[in-house]
């Protein structure tokens, strides 16, 4: 199956990130990294509001809690009050080389963040990948990663997948429920350099894996074995995330970035940095709350 998704904002996003559903609002949350924003898309009017942040940049991600939701920044976890434009530091698992930001993240449905961190360069191996459990307690999970991206859950929570960016490849482990514990490292997917880098994930209901492909203008569905089942076209490179949303999860929101594109490439995608959307017609899942 291949599908085109089509701009719903053209927002032209330096680096667009961590399309985040909340249905209780039935609005999506979007991160500008590079020019430290986030921002909330009502889809229902098409009407987007930025909230720009006095952080240093690189941001990382969103994630919710049950009453507010969770940015990770340059200097650990802030908790996120949108209406009241307040952030508060809350929770710094800091043993990072000063020359890393922490990146993409996940909850599990299990009580834990699984948040990766990245060289700021995206050169050198220094990435780590940890647990944050509910008591504070930090593990690292696995580590040695120029940039960590895209952690991504089955829908009964016990596999998880991880985005080795700049290794081209995703990487698929056991999740232990009581212990949360990662096991059985083992290679899901290997990208080809013409398929781009792999970088945000979600998972539909159906165990569909969804990967954004950096550098490869589209995102791809992935079956549990490892197999194409679906591909979908954006007129934009550099795809960054993507999120199931509505009142049915069944509309698939994807981020991008105008950043970091050839002269060529902009010519070719003036919509780059855009919010775009597809109904590829699976089903999403809500992510867990912390």
């Amino acid at each position: 199956m291949r599908l085109t998704a089509h701009c719903v904002l053209p927002a032209a996003a330096r680096l667009g990130e961590s399309a985040l559903w909340l249905a209780e609002e039935q609005r999506l949350y979007w991160l500008d990294l590079k020019a430290p924003a986030i921002h909330r898309f009502d889809p229902a009017t098409g009407t987007d509001e930025r909230w720009e942040l006095a952080l240093e940049i690189p941001l990382g991600c969103l994630l919710r809690r049950a009453d507010d939701l969770l940015l990770a920044g340059r200097r650990g976890l802030y908790a996120v009050d949108f209406d009241a434009r307040a952030l508060r530091l809350w929770f710094d698992p800091n043993d990072r080389p000063v020359d890393t930001a922490f990146n993409d993240g996940k909850t599990d449905r299990f009580g834990h963040i699984w948040l990766g961190s990245s060289h700021i360069e995206e050169r050198e191996p220094i990435g780590k990948f940890y647990r944050i459990d509910r008591d504070g307690a930090v593990t690292v999970a696995d580590q040695g990663f120029p940039c960590s991206n895209g952690p991504a859950l089955s829908p009964d929570g016990t596999v998880l997948y991880f985005a080795d960016t700049v290794g081209l490849q995703v990487l698929r482990y056991d999740l232990d429920p009581k212990t949360g514990r990662l096991s059985n490292r083992r290679l899901f997917l290997q990208f080809a350099p013409e398929q781009g880098q792999p970088d945000g994930m979600t998972v539909d209901e159906e165990g569909g894996l969804w990967v954004c492909h950096w550098g490869g203008w589209g995102v791809t569905r992935y079956t549990p074995e490892g197999q194409v089942s679906a591909r979908i076209d954006l007129p934009a490179p550099n795809v960054t995330s993507c999120a199931f949303g509505d009142e049915d999860l069944r509309t698939l929101y994807i981020t991008s970035a105008k950043d970091d594109m050839s002269s060529a490439d902009a010519a070719r995608a003036p919509l780059a940095g855009g919010l775009f959307a597809v109904r590829p017609g699976q089903r999403g899942l809500l992510e867990p709350i912390f």
